[in-house]
């Protein structure tokens, strides 16, 4: 059971000797009776657009349906309702501060509650 706010893990994914770009994964909860829509998806490109890094949502329910953070389009069209659990992806040189902030906005409850 996936609690609101609650995030099932955490894992930080270094590359390979080669790069110092790593990628951070976390499991997220829609929890928003309206689910992940337009207001939230355009906070959430405002938020994903001020890094210097690839953020992206994929569906945990529904592998292969992912959206890109910087694109409303891409996430209105995972049609993500509450409840919903995410994959969150961050890389990049501000991967860590990007995913402080998107898992903060998904706490929030996207600020409407």
């Amino acid at each position: 059971m996936v609690l609101c706010g609650f995030f099932e893990c955490f894992e930080k994914i270094h590359g390979n000797a080669m790069t110092t770009e790593q990628l951070l994964q976390q499991t997220v909860s829609v929890c928003n009776p309206m689910g992940l829509h337009t207001r939230p998806a355009a906070e959430l490109v405002k938020i994903a657009s001020g890094f210097n890094a690839e953020i992206t949502l994929e569906k945990v329910e529904e592998p292969g349906e992912e959206a890109d953070c910087r694109s409303i389009l891409s996430l209105l069209m995972l049609a993500a309702a509450d409840g919903t659990r995410l994959k969150l992806r961050v890389s990049g040189a501000e991967a860590e501060q990007a995913m402080r902030a998107v898992t903060d906005f998904f706490e929030s409850r996207f600020g409407e509650e």
